[in-house]
């Protein structure tokens, strides 16, 4: 019976080339030493250009860096190293133009080698593509963060929103003013016309209000016909020409939805940022105690934590 217990040579080569993910020899002062594996071409370009090659010349001078970063950190704790990092055909210079068109993302496993590799220290550097499962936690991130009826950004999403502009206030003292708004009788657009007509009502609201805001504003959906802005770097008179401007569209949008009552229109509250504010809740309970002052005088107005506009 013969001996199984070794590889040949050629055995052992044979086992390396058809490794699934790219496995490159990397040396301490940058270059590729070795590939083995990684040769489908749905998922990998072909490196084999790479070797003899140097880190520092055949990527951009960013990526070049965090590479090098990450191998000598390696080479120092002596322990697998995990990342995570992502690399496009115009990071790497050479690439055949066969394999992969779209950015891919990589989980690197790196580990020192306890021998030296061409007099150097080195690094055994593996390369998984995840593109599939980054892509997908990214999508789940996504809608963890957008309303589902709307398409705008939800609360959760706000929140984060907010949580910066108010850092930035605090340290650069950037501007920015937090405004709430509903709609006015929108039970009555329910009741009147059914659930589906307030969703259309909603949508076409969002819509409107996206395309009235200012690229770097931030229009979110609270949660049923609640809706909230976050604007910053606008002056106190584009912030009140802008209220009045939704005040108009609002009314124009939700008038095919007008039934027999009141006609719906909006209410807002605006809160600009305040040196007295200690916290983002500061800013979050005087934008609804503004919004409250428009409800209580029949709606369609505007009041302002520095001055109330009808």
């Amino acid at each position: 019976m013969p001996d199984t217990s070794t590889l040949t040579l050629s055995q052992y080569q044979s086992v390396c080339d058809s490794l699934p993910d790219p496995t490159f020899i990397l040396t301490e002062s940058g270059r590729y030493a070795a590939l083995l594996g990684g040769k489908d071409k749905r998922y990998y370009h072909d490196g084999s250009s790479l070797v003899g090659k140097w880190i520092a010349d055949v990527l951009t001078a960013s990526k070049a860096q965090w590479f090098m970063q990450q191998i000598h950190h390696a080479l120092a704790s002596k322990k697998m190293l995990v990342v995570e990092y992502e690399l496009s055909a115009h990071d790497v210079l050479g690439l055949p133009t066969d394999g992969p068109v779209e950015p891919i993302w990589f989980e690197g496993r790196i580990t020192a080698l306890e021998q030296l590799y061409g007099g150097e220290k080195a690094v055994v550097w593996v390369a998984s593509n995840i593109t599939a499962s980054k892509r997908m936690q990214q999508l789940l991130q996504q809608q963890a963060m957008c309303d589902e009826l709307t398409g705008l950004p939800n609360r959760r999403r706000l929140m984060q929103v907010l949580e910066q502009a108010y850092a930035d206030f605090c340290s650069q003292n950037r501007s920015a003013c937090l405004m709430s708004f509903d709609v006015d009788h929108f039970k009555a657009i329910n009741d009147g016309l059914g659930h589906p007509a307030g969703d259309r009502a909603l949508r076409d609201l969002a819509r409107a209000v996206q395309q009235l805001a200012a690229a770097q504003d931030w229009v979110c959906r609270l949660g049923g016909d609640e809706f909230a802005i976050v604007c910053q770097d606008r002056s106190l008179a584009d912030i009140t020409a802008f209220a009045q401007q939704l005040l108009q569209t609002g009314r124009q949008v939700l008038q095919p939805y007008a039934t027999q009552g009141p006609a719906p229109a909006l209410s807002l509250g605006i809160a600009h940022f305040l040196p007295s504010d200690l916290s983002m809740e500061d800013i979050m309970r005087r934008a609804d105690q503004a919004l409250y002052i428009p409800k209580t005088q029949g709606g369609h107005q505007v009041s302002s934590s520095y001055r109330y506009v009808d």
